[in-house]
Parts: C-alpha cells; sequence; structure tokens
C-alpha cells in the first residue's frame, strides 16, 4: 500500500484538528515574549521623601529621561534610583520585568530574555529535526510535547531570573521540536491533493493561538498563572495522543513495511468506525479489487464440432508440414531459425509450438478410428493418452530435434548474459557514482535556495516588527486583531499556492518583501515633515507586514515538500536554524545606527529579498506532486520534462497492456478458441475456408 493511495477519512481530518492544538501550544509560547517584557509606567520612589521622579536618570546631568517605548532604544548612562522603582498599572499587571525590576541600569537583562529562547530554539530545530528522521515523528512529538509542558509548569514556581532564563532555553528547544514534528506529520498522513489544506489549517491553529493568548492576557494579568494557563492544553493532549499514529510514509522509506501496513489499517479502521458504514476488512478488500481487474475464467470443456470433423484435408496438410519440420534430414534449418531467436520467450513458444504439431498429428490418426467417445478434452488425462498413441520414431525425433536446440540456446543465453552482468556492472558503477554526485549537488542547490528564502523573511520580519508604530488601542486588542489578519492572509495565499503553485508565489512575495524594505529606507532618507509621509510609511509596514506572513507560510510548506521524507527533519530544522540567526541578527545592526544609517541595512535586506526572489524560480514546481521519500526520488520532481516523459511512457505502457488484455479476454471468451492446458490455446476454426 501506498500512501498516496490511501482514502482520506473523518478519522484523518480529526487528527489534522487534534495536531492543530499543538500548533496553537507553539504560537502561545513563543508570542509569551511579548507579555513577559511588557514595561509600563515607572517612578522613583527615594527613601523618606514624597518625590516621585518617572522614568530613568542620566548620570550625566540628571536630567529625566522619558520612558523607553521603542524596542531597541539608545541606552545611555543612568544613575541608579535611591530609593525603588514603582510601576503604574491599570489591572495591576505583573510582568517579567516589574517582577525583577529589569528597566533602566538592568533593562540589558530584560533582552536576554528573548535571545535565550530563540537559542534554543535554534538548537531545538537541529536537534529534533535530526531526530525526527532517525527514531521517527510521532515520538520527538511525544517527548517534546510533555516536556515543554513540564517546562510551562516549572516556570510558574521559579524564583530566580537566573532560573527563569534556563527554563525558557529549555522550553525553547522542545517547543520548536513540537512545531516542525507536528507539522511534518501533518503533511505526510495526506496524499498530494490536500496538502495545501493541511498547511491552512495548521497555520489557522498558529492564529488561533495567538487571538487566544490576548484573550487570557486580559483576563489575566499576572504573567505566573499566564504561563501556567498557557500550559493546559499540553494536559489536554493526553486523552488523544495515543490514538494518533506514526507517518507511514517514514516507515515506508524507513524499511518497516510491517509497521507502515499497521498504521494504514488503524487509520482505515477508525475511518470506518466514524462513518459506521464499513467494515474492517474493507480496507483490504478494496485494495484486492483494485489490484485483480482481470474477470475470473469459467471453466469449460473443450469440445471437437462437426465443421473440424469435416476439415480433415486440411489436417493432413498440417501433417505433412508437421512431419517435414520435424524430419530429420532438416534439422539444420530448423536450428538456424530458432538461433535468432535468442530470446526467452521465442523458446517457450518453439516448445508450444512442437507440442501443438504432436496434437494435431494425433488429432489426424484419431480422426480413422473416429468414435463418439474419443472427442477431444482439455484435461490431463486425455492429453497424456494422445502423446502416448504417437509412434517411436516420430517421438524420437522430436524429443532429440528440441533437445539439440534448446542445449544450443541455453549456451548462447549464458554467454550473452555473462557479456551483460559485465557491461552492466560497469554501468552501474560509474552511474551510481555519477548519479550520487548529481543528487547531492542537487540537494545542496536546494539547501541553499531554501537557506536563502528562510534568512531574508526572517530577517524582514524582525526589522517590520521593530518599526511598526505604537497604535493607542489597547495592545490586547492589538495582538487579537494582528491574529485576525493573519487568519485572513492565510486564508488568501491558500487560494493563491491551489491555484497557481508554490514557486511563482513565493517570487511574487519575496519581490514584495523587497520593495517594502527599498521604499522604507526612502520614506526614513526622506527629511520633509509632510503628513503623509508617516501615513504612507504606515501603510507599507502593514503591507510588508502581511507580504513577510505570506512567504514565511509559503517557504514552510515549500520545504518540506522539497525534502525527500528521509532528511526531512534536518534540512526543516537546518533552514529554521538560518532563520533564527537571521532574526537574532536584527536587533545588533540596529543597534548600530549610531555609526550606520537605518536606510542601509533596509536597502541591503531588500536586495538580498530581490536575489531569493530570483533564485527561487530555479526550484522545481511542488503543486499536487507526491513527497519525495528518498533522495533518488527527488530527480523525478526537479526534472519536468523527465516526468512527462515518464507519464506518458506509463500510459502507453498501461494502454498496451490494455489491449494484451483485450486479447486475451476475447480468446478465452469466445467459441472458437479452446484452451489446450499449460496455458495453450488452441482455435480449430481458424482454417475453415481452406478448402
Amino acid at each position: 500500500m501506498n500512501a498516496e493511495e490511501i482514502k482520506v477519512g473523518c478519522f484523518q481530518m480529526m487528527l489534522v484538528l487534534l495536531l492543530g492544538i499543538n500548533y496553537v501550544i507553539v504560537a502561545m509560547s513563543h508570542a509569551l515574549l511579548i507579555f513577559h517584557n511588557y514595561t509600563p509606567k515607572f517612578y522613583c520612589q527615594a527613601k523618606d521623601s514624597p518625590h516621585k521622579t518617572y522614568g530613568c536618570r542620566e548620570s550625566a546631568n540628571l536630567s529625566i529621561v522619558a520612558n523607553l517605548t521603542s524596542a531597541l532604544p539608545e541606552v545611555p548612562i543612568l544613575e541608579a534610583c535611591s530609593g525603588e522603582y514603582r510601576f503604574v498599572t491599570e489591572f495591576a499587571e505583573n510582568s517579567v520585568v516589574t517582577e525583577w525590576g529589569l528597566i533602566c541600569e538592568r533593562r540589558y537583562l530584560s533582552f536576554l530574555g528573548p535571545t535565550v529562547y530563540y537559542v534554543g530554539v535554534l538548537l531545538g530545530a537541529w536537534i529534533t529535526g535530526f531526530l525526527a528522521d532517525c527514531i521517527g515523528r510521532l515520538p520527538v512529538q511525544a517527548i517534546c510535547l510533555y516536556a515543554q509542558g513540564t517546562m510551562a509548569v516549572a516556570l510558574y514556581m521559579v524564583q530566580s531570573y537566573p532560573a527563569f532564563l534556563v527554563l525558557r532555553g529549555l522550553q525553547g528547544v522542545f517547543v520548536q521540536g513540537l512545531q516542525n514534528s507536528t507539522y511534518i506529520l501533518s503533511l505526510e498522513l495526506f496524499p498530494a491533493q490536500l496538502r495545501t489544506l493541511v498547511a491552512l489549517i495548521m497555520q489557522i491553529s498558529w492564529s488561533i493561538g495567538l487571538i487566544l493568548l490576548a484573550m487570557l492576557s486580559y483576563v489575566i494579568p499576572d504573567w505566573r498563572i499566564l504561563q501556567l494557563a498557557v500550559s493546559v492544553p499540553t494536559a489536554v493532549t493526553v486523552l488523544y495522543i495515543w490514538i494518533i499514529p506514526e507517518s507511514p510514509r517514514w516507515l515506508l522509506a524507513k524499511g518497516k513495511s510491517t509497521e507502515a501496513d499497521i498504521a494504514f489499517e488503524r487509520i482505515a479502521k477508525y475511518n470506518s468506525c466514524c462513518t459506521r458504514s464499513r467494515t474492517e476488512n474493507t480496507f483490504v478488500q478494496e485494495a484486492c479489487v483494485k489490484s485483480n481487474t482481470t474477470p475470473i475464467k469459467p471453466e469449460r470443456k473443450s469440445r471437437v464440432t462437426s465443421v473440424e470433423l469435416k476439415k480433415a484435408k486440411a489436417d493432413e496438410n498440417q501433417q505433412e508440414e508437421a512431419t517435414s519440420l520435424l524430419n530429420r534430414s532438416k534439422p539444420i534449418q530448423v536450428e538456424e531459425k530458432v538461433i535468432e531467436q535468442t530470446s526467452e520467450v521465442n523458446s517457450i513458444n518453439l516448445e508450444n509450438r512442437f507440442f501443438t504439431l504432436d496434437l494435431h498429428r494425433e488429432t489426424l490418426s484419431s480422426l480413422k478410428n473416429f468414435d463418439q467417445k474419443d472427442l477431444p478434452s482439455s484435461s490431463v488425462c486425455d492429453r497424456n493418452s494422445r502423446t502416448i498413441s504417437l509412434s517411436n520414431d516420430q517421438r524420437e525425433i522430436s524429443l532429440k530435434d528440441t533437445e539439440v536446440v534448446l542445449r544450443r540456446i541455453k549456451k548462447e543465453k549464458t554467454t550473452e548474459n555473462e557479456e551483460k552482468t559485465k557491461n552492466e556492472n560497469q554501468t552501474n558503477k560509474t552511474s551510481s557514482i555519477l548519479k550520487s554526485m548529481s543528487e547531492s549537488f542537487m540537494l545542496r542547490k536546494q539547501g541553499v535556495i531554501m537557506i536563502c528564502q528562510w534568512w531574508t523573511s526572517a530577517m524582514v520580519c524582525g526589522i517590520l516588527d521593530d518599526l511598526m508604530p505604537n497604535f493607542t488601542i489597547n495592545r490586547h486588542i492589538t495582538f487579537a486583531l494582528g491574529g485576525i489578519l493573519e487568519i485572513a492572509t492565510y486564508t488568501f495565499v491558500y487560494f493563491i499556492i491551489s491555484k497557481y503553485g508554490r514557486r511563482l508565489p513565493m517570487c511574487m512575495y519575496q519581490f514584495f518583501n523587497g520593495i517594502v524594505c527599498i521604499l522604507i529606507a526612502i520614506f526614513l532618507i526622506l527629511t520633509t515633515t509632510a503628513p503623509w509621509i508617516d501615513l504612507a510609511k504606515t501603510i507599507t509596514l502593514l503591507f510588508g507586514k502581511v507580504t513577510v506572513t505570506s512567504t514565511i507560510s509559503i517557504v514552510y510548506l515549500y520545504t518540506v515538500e522539497t525534502f525527500p521524507t528521509v532528511i526531512r527533519g534536518s534540512c526543516l530544522g537546518l533552514c529554521v536554524v538560518f532563520a533564527k540567526l537571521g532574526s537574532l541578527s536584527i536587533p545588533y545592526s540596529l543597534l548600530s545606527v549610531k555609526h550606520v544609517p537605518l536606510p542601509v541595512p533596509l536597502l541591503a535586506v531588500g536586495i538580498l529579498c530581490l536575489i531569493g526572489g530570483l533564485l527561487v524560480l530555479i526550484l522545481p514546481e511542488t503543486l499536487n506532486r507526491i513527497l519525495p521519500d528518498r533522495i533518488a526520488s527527488v530527480q523525478n520532481i526537479i526534472d519536468d520534462s523527465s516526468f512527462k516523459n515518464d507519464s506518458v511512457n506509463i500510459e502507453n505502457d498501461t494502454e498496451n497492456n490494455l489491449t494484451d488484455r483485450q486479447i486475451l479476454r476475447e480468446k478465452l471468451f469466445s467459441e472458437d478458441w479452446v484452451d489446450a492446458g499449460n496455458g495453450i490455446l488452441v482455435n480449430f476454426t481458424e482454417n475453415k475456408n481452406i478448402e
């Protein structure tokens, strides 16, 4: 059974929804950084003094600095508060920043939280991707799921900031492993026609996680209780984790056919339980019906009609031809004719010809002493009795001739087979070396192009997040609106990539990312204070946020479809590693604003996006293509011309097989052909018109 031939049912759709819960957990864990580092207004309350000083104090001139709203401000030399810092909150909100006082001179510690978490994500993508290819998708998913849930509960009880950083780093390792294994497993459970829909469901689950986190953060102001509430879906997964099967595609790629058959039967069983219209054995019966489409030949007896009896003269002519062929005086002609036929099929046909000649000879001898009881039959006993009645001389002649012919055929076959094996061994060695070199070069080329897409899209996403203006709306509402906007974006992308594939939309969105970065750089270079510039900048940033979100969703699906099953987890993990390196490099590039103007990195990233969009055109199109299982099968996806030729050859082969089957079916069910046994069909009416 092939992974593409399995029939999709309600059980598999339920599996996607259940795996979407894992994606909700991942989205909330990744987005918790925003709520952990929330910094409300604060003031310094001096000891034994009612005077309040809002913000931080510079040590140079002791001037009051306004609250820092930018994500990456210029950090001046600050003076410590002589008393204590107090925060002004509306709903008694408590974050990591307010609990450990990560402001002013200690603000650099607040940047360690996201940095340590993303380093954990980077390591987790690499390690868990390798493990997913070695031990399977389901074990890695289960380990990462409950390990990150354990870390979430431990974060609720942590009391020191260094311990908090360690636990967040470990949580990042397991959360990223959960994301990659869940996404790969969900796509491998479905055939090619439904992969785009499954990817849409997973991305919508991500957006639902963001909206759910915005609602929970509004209701729960304390970060510890919020951390515990986020871990609740992990406890819910205990109810259904045992019904999720391992990827049958990965099992078949690893040679575990027995486990793959068990997974197929399990899926079919639960599909039949959901519909209540099929039994457990229906899956096997449908497979048998599909594989055996030829009708069963009914049993029937051979017969001799009166028409054949009247055609004795034609049979006598055949007898003369048979004796001339079997005459010892002309064995050389027969040998020369047979030597030219070197294939195994021709030798079998030669043996069948001798048997038919013997059969005709026996029928002619039996016509002399004809009786109604001696009609020809297709049974083995009747054939043996007829062959025994032959004369000894004719039998010796036929046996000796056939022995000589078969010996010479065997000698020629052995010599030809030895030569063929030698030539094939030499050609196989050279072809295997060239094939491995071409495949490795092909995979490296694809890997470099994919890494470029991940790296540039992550850099654009980081820049746009840092440059996005602060809206006056409530931050929880803004965050929820962002999740709703992502749902609309993913839905629009679904229709685009379902119609136009992955390659052209990816190229188009990368060009949009580059244009957005270049336009923002131009707006920053312009020194005019016209109000339309700020409005145009905001609209451009929002449009860039939509395009980069679309790019990341396409590149995630494109990466899974491009690389083979045996190394899919490792390749996806490597791409995520470079993406996180790109996002971590953005803060350092923006911190260098004193030395390098901000438009310079924007122009550089924009040009890289344009180059990445051109490189996408080198990649193959994977829309409705079967996922490659091994490295050798990637060639079938890359070479479009070979794919077309293979499809044409397959169609021609199927047409030839159908014509052969039709001819055989006509012979089996016609009135003229009679089964003589041993796969031999005899037509007694082919010489009707000979008189």
